[in-house]
């Protein structure tokens, strides 16, 4: 989660008048290029979380925040956000690739079946795609800034 953020951060630094389609473009080649992080994404709330010592989830929650942080902070940097809308950019890329890899990644026998009825092909997503399209769109949709980004 940090080596994700810290590399998202720096990829951003980097930038100096990106478009809405260049962000989409690196959370979502950023996200994809680590499926394992995506299928945890889902995973963590709703099963690990719940199967450790509360110790273990604040430990775990205080690093997810930070690297939420980090990454927010760049965007609210490079669009003039306020730090809730940074935040929403940040939580959906994340939400979205974990929620969609795994539509992309239904086991071996739901896949046959997606691919053999034309009528449920669909079902299977084309993941980096869909989720820079998703991006892009919420960032576009965003207030536009008043002031110029801060340097």
């Amino acid at each position: 989660m940090a080596r994700l953020s810290s590399a998202v951060c720096d990829h951003l630094a980097a930038l100096t008048e990106p478009t809405p389609a260049d962000i989409a473009t690196l959370l979502t080649q950023s996200l994809m290029t680590r499926p394992l992080f995506c299928d945890l994404l889902v995973h963590a709330p709703l099963h690990l979380e719940r199967n450790v010592s509360p110790e273990t989830v604040r430990e775990f929650k205080i690093l997810a925040i930070a690297a939420y942080a980090s990454v927010a902070a760049e965007l609210q940097r490079l669009f003039g956000l306020d730090q809730t809308l940074a935040g929403d950019v940040v939580t959906v890329a994340v939400s979205m690739a974990g929620a969609l890899r795994q539509k992309a990644e239904p086991g071996p026998r739901l896949r046959e079946l997606y691919r053999s009825d034309p009528e449920l092909s669909h079902a299977i997503a084309d993941v980096p795609p869909q989720l820079q399209r998703i991006i892009e769109a919420l960032i576009i949709g965003l207030p536009q800034r008043s002031e110029p980004p801060r340097h």
